[in-house]
């Protein structure tokens, strides 16, 4: 496959799933730190209504220091663990939104593969402007900020590809995993690709580059967008 062709696909796929992937990266981004940010607001833990079992492990209610690390049964929302409640928050709103835009199984097919189709963008871009030399290889990880916006946006589009390329198909290639229900639930492998998903699986670090890594996702449409925009205006 010819480099022109890969371009035209990967100009073809990107034009119609580029918001798609665009509301992917930030409603991601989104939920990196929710669990930090929870416990800091002092939030109570989400749990389904429906669960099977739940695992008390935090802001357990003076006298009840027993329960902690027990696993309890099915419940109501009336009866739900202290520290716990089935009420939807700002978060299991995202949550949703990230795993089906809120379009129930519709969405979730729509989001499994949009993200498949997103691995093949960002493979394709790469060999688009694979790098014929070490000097090519370096100029893809610069901006000439005084050669012009549309160089400068051009230089910005590749060089943020080129810099989260690896990270960004590790989160693309584990939430396949989910859409496709390749991972069997309630296993170390489930466990594994989940934290690798969220970025937890190096402490805070990992965190810190993931979410920095999904709002570089998010910006690669807008500045595609941009190029193509402006040239066609142009033409």
């Amino acid at each position: 496959m010819t480099k022109k062709v890969l371009l035209k696909l990967h100009l073809w796929l990107s034009l119609p799933l580029g918001v798609i992937i665009m509301l992917i990266c930030l409603s991601g981004a989104t939920l990196v730190f929710k669990n930090e940010i929870r416990n800091a607001l002092e939030m109570p833990k989400v749990i389904a209504p429906h669960a099977k079992s739940v695992k008390v492990a935090y802001s357990v209610k003076a006298g009840d220091e027993e329960m902690v690390g027990k696993t309890i049964g099915k419940f109501s929302s009336k009866d739900a663990p202290y520290g716990t409640t089935t009420k939807r928050d700002f978060f299991s709103y995202v949550t949703k939104f990230h795993t089906s835009l809120m379009m129930g199984p519709v969405g979730k097919l729509i989001i499994t593969y949009t993200t498949l189709l997103f691995i093949f963008i960002l493979i394709s871009g790469i060999f688009v402007l694979l790098p014929k030399d070490r000097k090519q290889l370096c100029q893809r990880f610069k901006v000439e900020w005084n050669k012009g916006s549309r160089r400068r946006l051009f230089d910005l589009h590749v060089s943020l590809g080129w810099c989260a390329l690896l990270w960004l198909l590790l989160l693309s290639v584990t939430g396949l995993g989910f859409g496709l229900k390749l991972v069997p639930k309630g296993t170390e492998l489930m466990r594994l690709f989940h934290e690798l998903h969220i970025g937890s699986w190096g402490g805070m670090l990992t965190k810190i580059i993931t979410f920095v890594v999904s709002l570089i996702g998010a910006s690669l449409p807008i500045t595609g967008y941009l190029l193509y925009f402006r040239r066609r205006c142009k033409a």
